[in-house]
């Protein structure tokens, strides 16, 4: 009989030490930013390059947005309607640094996004105790693998802006609470879901003070500047800017109309919406349920921060983790709009899930495992519904339909783990050792 053989360095498997020099040595983080390079380098060429044109958003709408200001002295978000937050004009007017031609101006928001994820990842593998090297470095390594996954979208929306930011905030929460609170309220005044991530802060932290102090200064100073700047009643203006919306072809809500629309059945059709440059879906019952689903938003929203103040009486930093991921997975499911770029939302909240996981292997931790691998499938799948196959989705076809169709359960699958995990908490069947989390029964 043959014995097998496994080499082994002081009894230690070679594959598993591999791993471990990979995620503690100094090989391991200049691996990790060799990974960045070449991530960012092929996903650059796909915005460039991918046919159905996903950097559009960038090189015209954004780019037309600061030529009218530049030229005009209008801008939008100060003496103009804006769709968005009026900070969301920073990263727009900074894009403009090589000019305001198409491909200059996409090379200067590209710039300002890999230098954006740079410092996002130079602040995440920051040196500390070697738990804390391998928690960062893995965190690293998943965010990596979810920017890849999510594709060209992943660079050019304004989510390419905010999700760094909010990733560095997280890193900082527990060390630097005032400054991820500021970091957090910039994000929001850019995009508002980082709010989701400050609320959970405030709700679960003790140190949610602070977190509060930080996003007060931040927006005292935005809003200050933005009246020095002329802005009045349009520096608000973003927050009824989504009210006539119908439903976007890609929400979850619209889900009941497309599978119809695949299935051939009358009274359903994609349209294009003239005034918003988007596609949704038309039939008996849009009206109704997109005039409701802002207020079922708001709803869900107070219902988890509820159950938040409920767990965080019994644990607040497991609490902080779950809520983060459940207040971002309702603002999805529940949004008339679901853009693509809605799953970049998810970047921060698992990178803080695995940053407070325990010393044990995240594998056999559920706080960071499970939310984690499904936001890595959500990613997968959202570049494969958009840009990959969107005109089929436009179409109809059934195929493409049905992979949204599982995107949309995934999501709702990852708002469940959040939910339960807080009840668990909530009711003292979770237990705190550390910064691990173990649920009983």
């Amino acid at each position: 009989m043959r014995r097998r053989v496994t080499f082994r360095h002081r009894d230690t498997p070679v594959a598993s030490l591999l791993v471990r020099r990979l995620l503690d040595d100094r090989r391991g983080r200049i691996v990790v930013w060799v990974a960045f390079v070449l991530v960012h380098a092929f996903l650059v060429l796909q915005v460039w390059t991918w046919p159905l044109a996903p950097f559009n958003d960038v090189i015209v709408v954004y780019r037309d947005w600061v030529a009218l200001g530049l030229t005009s002295g209008a801008w939008v978000g100060l003496s103009l309607p804006f769709v968005y937050p009026p900070l969301a004009l920073a990263p727009m007017v900074a894009a403009a640094v090589f000019g305001l031609g198409s491909t200059a101006y996409g090379w200067g928001w590209l710039l300002l996004v890999v230098l954006l994820d740079a410092l996002a990842l130079a602040v995440l593998t920051a040196r500390g105790d070697a738990l804390r090297r391998r928690r960062e470095t893995i965190a690293a390594w998943w965010w990596l693998a979810f920017l890849l996954l999510l594709g060209p979208v992943g660079l050019g929306r304004l989510e390419a802006i905010t999700a760094p930011l909010a990733i560095i905030a997280v890193r900082l929460l527990l060390e630097r609470p005032a400054v991820a609170g500021a970091l957090l309220a910039v994000g929001a005044w850019i995009k508002i879901w980082p709010g989701a991530l400050l609320a959970a802060a405030l709700v679960t932290l003790r140190s949610g003070l602070r977190v509060l102090l930080g996003g007060v200064v931040a927006t005292a100073l935005i809003l200050l500047v933005g009246l020095a700047l002329g802005g009045r009643a349009e520096l608000l203006g973003f927050l009824a800017g989504q009210a006539d919306r119908g439903l976007q072809v890609e929400s979850l809500l619209a889900a009941p109309w497309l599978v119809a629309v695949a299935l051939g059945l009358p009274g359903a059709e994609v349209v294009w919406n003239h005034g918003i440059n988007t596609f949704e879906v038309a039939g008996p019952g849009v009206e109704a349920l997109a005039a409701w689903s802002t207020p079922v938003l708001v709803v869900s929203v107070l219902v988890l921060l509820v159950l938040g103040l409920l767990a965080r009486r019994r644990d607040p930093l497991a609490a902080l983790v779950p809520l983060s991921v459940g207040l971002v997975a309702v603002l999805v499911v529940t949004n008339k709009v679901g853009s693509p770029q809605f799953t970049a939302w998810l970047a921060a909240p698992i990178v803080l899930a695995i940053l407070l996981a325990p010393p044990a292997p995240v594998v056999r931790d559920s706080r960071a495992f499970l939310p984690g691998v499904l936001a890595l499938a959500l990613a997968g799948l959202t570049q494969i519904v958009y840009p990959t196959t969107y005109d089929l989705l436009l179409a109809g076809y059934p195929v493409i339909v049905a992979i949204l169709v599982v995107k949309h359960v995934l999501w709702l699958v990852l708002l469940g783990w959040a939910v339960v995990r807080l009840w668990a908490i909530a009711r003292g069947n979770a237990i705190s050792r550390g910064n691990a989390v173990t649920v009983r029964g």
